[in-house]
């Protein structure tokens, strides 16, 4: 019996539990962001049957599709799928998904739309994907780690306040300067929405979340230690009680580092701008790391993909501690999964031969 028991435990894959609490592995944990994607044919056969959000709201399609790279690739954690933008929707927000991305049709002008705004309840007939989450823990949480995420603050703020996805966000950084109260008072609901749907997706069987700030780098120093930075802190500080490994995503975020840096979390996921060894040597040899590979990378080859990986990886002189292989971005949608298959090889081979890959 108890070497049965062994047996079982055994077949846990903690990579990624061990690299964000800093324990040395044999090689580093790896998975992608945006996993689940129009880039693989059984989500495409899925998504030919439903809408995106449809797709967000049924939780046995959520999971199957979760599991769809897992199974595929043998990654080394299993995202829950789901939008950053639900918590959104269910503040009170009409949210579409058209064939150029998300879309808000009732986007945040006036203060007095953000008292009307709700803090929504968090449970599973508010957010199915909590369903999904404990479909997934039951499918796939003794083997590999389950990722809930959601977006931060500041990032959750662009798209209400803009409407669509933007390269500068205009409208948002100009309600931000010109109605800084009513900013702060919606930053706010936002940082309290958020709070409570990471919180539930770790009673439902997430062990680690993600927060994805991908617009951070939209703001000066100044004005992120002034309107993104106090929220972000705020919601890290609340989430601690979990006890639950948390990695901050944030891109195009250099600028940022000296703020970033500081924050509690066990992994900062940058985007490709970064050079991940100048990071630590900046500040500090025993940050976390997540990242970094451009997924434009994935365009191309497998002999590019597998050089460009090697080349991350072996760039980082203590890879094997705090260090989780991923991409800068979300992986593309027409990106080839042999290419795909490649990166996932590569770190996988990290540890059967070290030494060519470090050479």
């Amino acid at each position: 019996m108890l070497a049965l028991i062994g047996t079982i435990i055994s077949m846990f894959n903690d990579l990624l539990l061990k690299a964000l609490n800093k324990e040395i592995v044999p090689r580093p944990p790896v998975w992608l962001m945006r996993q689940a994607g129009r880039y693989l044919p059984e989500y495409q056969k899925i998504r030919s049957k439903v809408s995106f959000l449809e797709l967000c709201d049924d939780p046995e399609l959520s999971v199957e599709v979760s599991i769809q790279p897992y199974t595929r690739f043998n990654t080394d954690a299993v995202i829950v799928f789901s939008d950053i933008l639900l918590p959104a929707q269910k503040m009170g927000l009409d949210l579409e998904f058209t064939e150029d991305g998300p879309k808000i049709n009732n986007l945040i002008t006036h203060e007095h739309q953000i008292k009307a705004l709700k803090i929504p309840m968090a449970n599973e007939e508010t957010y199915p994907t909590l369903t999904a989450i404990k479909m997934l823990k039951k499918e796939v949480g003794s083997k590999v780690p389950i990722v809930g995420f959601s977006g931060a603050p500041w990032t959750l703020f662009c798209y209400m306040t803009e409407g669509y996805s933007s390269p500068n966000f205009h409208k948002a950084k100009k309600f931000l300067h010109g109605n800084p109260e009513a900013a702060h008072q919606l930053l706010s609901k936002i940082t309290n929405t958020t709070f409570l749907y990471l919180t539930m997706q770790a009673n439902a069987g997430a062990s680690v979340l993600q927060i994805f700030d991908t617009w951070a780098g939209l703001l000066s120093l100044e004005d992120y230690r002034t309107y993104a930075l106090p929220y972000l802190k705020q919601l890290l500080s609340d989430l601690l009680p979990l006890k639950v490994p948390i990695i901050l995503y944030t891109n195009n975020s250099h600028h940022l580092l000296p703020k970033i840096s500081m924050l509690k979390v066990n992994a900062l996921s940058l985007d490709w701008r970064c050079n991940l060894q100048e990071v630590r040597d900046t500040y500090g040899s025993s940050l976390g790391l997540q990242g970094n590979l451009d997924p434009t990378i994935l365009l191309t080859n497998e002999t590019v993909v597998r050089e460009k990986t090697k080349n991350m990886i072996s760039g980082i002189k203590d890879w094997n501690k705090g260090y989780v292989c991923n991409l800068g971005h979300g992986i593309l949608p027409t990106t080839p999964i042999e290419n795909v298959n490649a990166f996932l090889e590569t770190v996988h081979e990290f540890v059967s031969n070290p030494v060519a890959l470090s050479s």
